[in-house]
């Protein structure tokens, strides 16, 4: 198991000095520094979910303890790294996973990752490779089986999903990112957006990057999705010589 991360800090050289401990920490990769949690949040937004952001508290425009929440949607584990000590009890409070002091030894970093993927690994896993999928409820230790054969859509709403089936649909606190890894065997389900996988079993039309469900649900192809759409087609299109 690998992580991916981000780095948000406005201080180059420490932005430079945790990459550095990223690429001789196992198990995590590095895949964008930010100077700001603006241009960050924008970076998810746009490419979406992954799985720990590193980050500063004190910064300009907003500090981290404000931005906490807005990163919550989009990651899994959340890290502050600072120099300060007198955040600690505010961060916990707000749930964030780790609070690293600067200078971040190499030793406390690698231990860090090391609980991370262990709190991973030790997740329940909505991956199901037969013909259901099994999602949380809305009470503790509930859980509701939909088969795949009967789900129209997924959709992201922040820090939850809707799952939509014909007349009815379900809410579940997993991300969109959990559900792309639940059908993932699935051949039928496709993420065609950064909030919408579909089913290309309830597909009655394709027009160019829109498609349509045989209830009349429309949806738009994104450009950062099209070539892996494009791919989907091509590789069921009939006869020899189409692709």
């Amino acid at each position: 198991m690998e992580l991916n991360c981000i780095l948000v800090d406005d201080e180059t050289y420490i932005l430079d000095q945790l990459a550095e401990l990223v690429s001789i920490t196992p198990g995590i990769i590095h895949k964008k520094s930010f100077d700001n949690a603006y241009t960050a949040l924008t970076y998810l937004h746009e490419n979406g979910h992954v799985d720990v952001v590193f980050m500063d508290i004190e910064m300009p425009m907003i500090n981290g303890i404000e931005a906490a929440k807005l990163f919550r949607p989009y990651c899994d584990f959340l890290i502050f790294v600072t120099g300060h000590t007198e955040y600690g009890a505010e961060s916990f409070e707000i749930g964030v996973d780790g609070y690293l002091l600067k200078p971040v030894s190499e030793v406390k970093f690698i231990r860090q990752i090391q609980r991370l993927l262990e709190a991973k690994s030790n997740e329940p896993s909505v991956k199901n490779p037969e013909a259901f999928l099994l999602i949380k409820g809305g009470a503790k230790h509930k859980y509701i089986s939909l088969k795949f054969d009967d789900i129209l859509y997924i959709r992201s709403m922040s820090n939850y999903v809707r799952i939509f089936l014909n007349g009815m649909d379900y809410t579940t606190y997993h991300t969109l990112k959990h559900m792309e890894e639940a059908v993932r065997e699935r051949t039928e389900f496709l993420r065609i957006n950064r909030s919408e996988i579909i089913s290309f079993n309830h597909v009655k039309q394709i027009d160019g990057y829109r498609i349509i469900l045989h209830n009349g649900t429309r949806f738009t192809v994104s450009r950062s999705y099209k070539d892996s759409f494009d791919q989907f087609l091509r590789n069921r299109l009939p006869g020899p010589g189409i692709r």
